[in-house]
């Protein structure tokens, strides 16, 4: 996935310098040798350089999203900014149309403007992952129950959580999230595709949750959220929020939620069996979309 990213961005910039460069060359006289500076050539190609490569580095590591979109058009724009000032350096600005020197102006300032929103939101997100990371901390050093691909925690730690709510007596929500047709990834683009985005709908999960929740890679291409405290409703709003996020990823997941009574129940279920009824709870779902494409 990260690599047709990278695949669509490099053909959306060799067409736009492309086609910058033929204006120039159509229409554009060439400055004599003797007034090219070659150390401004140089300072601009770096600046260049510089952008496509934070640009090929949020490719590369931020899954999809609002915010990696506005960082993606933000870079975009100052990359052909820088572009467009380096064509300065080879031809007179005189000899090209008037639109284009009013098109050089915008695209370094509304990149730059656009990158900061951008940051600033992805300063937000990572407030929210670290205050999750902070709550979680002590559990972590204990038990290291984390998956290896994912980096979250694994299927062991939320049967512990589970246990300890239960003697606790709270009120909970489990929320499963099984993404669909996962297999067709792995065939197509291979399993390191396939890891890359689970490790990206792991942390998607984590950036919306609160920081008392917890989420875990329960089998395969399977997830469970586990939602202390929280009522029938929540669960169910929650559940409806993640699916939509993992949509954002170009992939869907099927949903099911399970809500827990603690403290009105007559017979304390353990966490094996809070999973096992998540569990049968999927598979009506799966069965009730069966049923409607037969129908």
């Amino acid at each position: 996935m990260a690599n047709t990213r990278l695949y669509q961005a490099g053909i959306t910039i060799a067409v736009a310098f492309s086609v910058l460069l033929s204006v120039c060359l159509a229409q554009a006289q060439t400055k004599p040798y003797q007034l090219i500076d070659g150390f401004d050539i140089a300072t601009e190609g770096a600046l260049l350089l510089l952008g496509l490569s934070w640009l090929t580095l949020v490719l590369q590591a931020r899954p999809d999203g609002n915010v990696t979109r506005l960082l993606i058009v933000g870079l975009l724009g100052y990359s052909l900014g820088c572009y467009m000032d380096l064509l300065d350096e080879f031809f007179i600005n005189s000899s090209l149309p008037g639109w284009f020197s009013w098109l050089e102006k915008l695209p370094t300032p509304i990149g730059l403007l656009t990158l900061t929103l951008g940051l600033w939101l992805w300063r937000e997100e990572q407030k929210t992952v670290n205050e999750q990371l902070r709550t979680r901390e002590q559990f972590f050093r204990q038990h290291q129950l984390v998956d290896r691909v994912t980096k979250i925690y694994d299927s062991r730690a939320i049967r512990q959580q589970l246990n300890l709510l239960i003697k606790r007596e709270e009120n909970l929500g489990l929320v499963m999230l099984d993404i669909d047709n996962f297999a067709k990834v792995n065939q197509q683009q291979g399993f390191k595709e396939g890891d890359i985005l689970l490790t990206n709908i792991a942390q998607l999960l984590a950036s919306q949750l609160r920081s008392q929740d917890l989420v875990c890679r329960y089998a395969g291409d399977s997830f469970i959220v586990l939602l202390p405290k929280a009522s029938a409703a929540f669960n169910q709003s929650m559940a409806d929020e993640l699916k939509q996020a993992i949509c954002g990823l170009n992939c869907q997941a099927s949903c099911a939620v399970f809500h827990y009574q603690n403290n009105q129940s007559d017979t304390k279920l353990n966490a094996s069996q809070l999973i096992a009824e998540l569990t049968s709870e999927m598979d009506k779902v799966k069965q009730a979309r069966v049923m409607s494409k037969v129908s």
